[in-house]
Parts: C-alpha cells; structure tokens; sequence
C-alpha cells in the first residue's frame, strides 16, 4: 500500500478506496437487485414516463377523439397564433378552435402514485365532448365513464341533459354546466377519481 501513496497522492487513494467499498457492499454487484429495486423497476416499465409536455399529449391523443383535428396538422396548431393558453406548470393547453375545427383543452391531473391522467375536451359550435384517457404501455385507454359519475355527452348545447365539463387551468376541479353555461354541479379529484361536490 505504501507505493500507491508514493505514485498517488493520499485523498485519491482514499477515495478510491471508499469508492471500491460503497461498490462492493452495494446489493447490486452480483445482479442481485433488492426487492425494492426490482418493485420500481417493474412499476417503472409498466406504467409510462411521467416527462411528457402538454404538446407531446395533445400530438398523441388519437384521432378517434378528434377526427376533425387529425394528428398530421396538430403540430401547425401547435404555434402561437393558434394556442390560446399553454400553461405548463399547471398542466393546462388550450388550442382556439374556428368553424372547421373544435376548440381543444387538455388538462393534467396528477394521481396519487405520481402519474397523470389526461382530461380532453372538444368544444364544436353546436356541442361539446369530454374525454379521460389513461396512457398505458399500448396507448390511450378511454376511463371517463369509469372516473365521472353521471357522465354524458353534449352533443346539442339546447339539449336538456347536455353536460359541458370545463376543464380547471387551476386547482383540480371540473366545472359541469349546461348548454346555456348554467353551472349543474362540480367535480372534484381525488388523487384517483373525481367526485361530485356539493
């Protein structure tokens, strides 16, 4: 040992040292991961990455949902003169619409395990709908009827029973209103699903 000291200065071969031990006693030298390190590895590959920008859900959201903005023009709806609000911080995306194409929201809401559950709305000239998507590993799953209680869709604003939710830019609770803009009632998120306000 005393030759290292004379080729290295002390504090390198002691780092080096320190080093070596951190690595040997670590759980991971022989490919033997810890449970809990196996637990998130596979929590991390079965759910997706939670870095994604409020673009990058707007440009996957699949045309199912919005045939009349199909995804080869989303990126052109993308620039300034078409974005009413981009609010990353609150997870907040508002694209104007014209009487070709709907206004679009996409809102996220965070989940208690880190996640986020996207919200989307259409709003048309003579409708609205509103959409909850789940991305999963294959894609997009639609949970809105499994997550809103009473869920309907809008497709006449003079319609009785047309419910417009709009989405929050803050806080994380949807206002439901009728065709008119009346408020019917509030949902509330819960970390996991939404609930009806009083």
């Amino acid at each position: 040992m005393f030759w290292m000291t004379e080729r290295f200065p002390p504090w390198f071969v002691t780092g080096v040292g320190l080093l070596l031990g951190v690595w040997l006693w670590s759980p991971d030298v022989a490919g033997q991961d810890t449970a809990e390190q196996k637990a998130a590895l596979k929590n991390r590959a079965s759910r997706p990455s939670r870095g994604r920008t409020l673009d990058e859900y707007f440009l996957a959201i699949p045309d199912s949902y919005l045939p009349s903005v199909p995804r080869a023009r989303r990126r052109t709806l993308l620039r300034p003169e078409h974005v009413t609000v981009r609010d990353e911080r609150n997870g907040y995306l508002q694209i104007a619409g014209d009487g070709a194409r709907p206004t679009v929201t996409v809102a996220k809401f965070r989940r208690s395990d880190g996640t986020y559950l996207i919200a989307v709305t259409a709003d048309y000239e003579m409708g609205s709908e509103c959409w909850l998507l789940d991305e999963q590993p294959g894609g997009f799953v639609d949970v809105t009827r499994n997550l809103i209680p009473d869920y309907r869709r809008c497709e006449d604003f003079e319609a009785a029973d047309c419910h417009v939710y709009e989405l929050p830019r803050y806080g994380t609770t949807i206002v439901v209103k009728d065709g008119a803009g009346r408020e019917r009632y509030r949902l509330g998120w819960r970390g996991n699903r939404f609930e009806r306000l009083p």
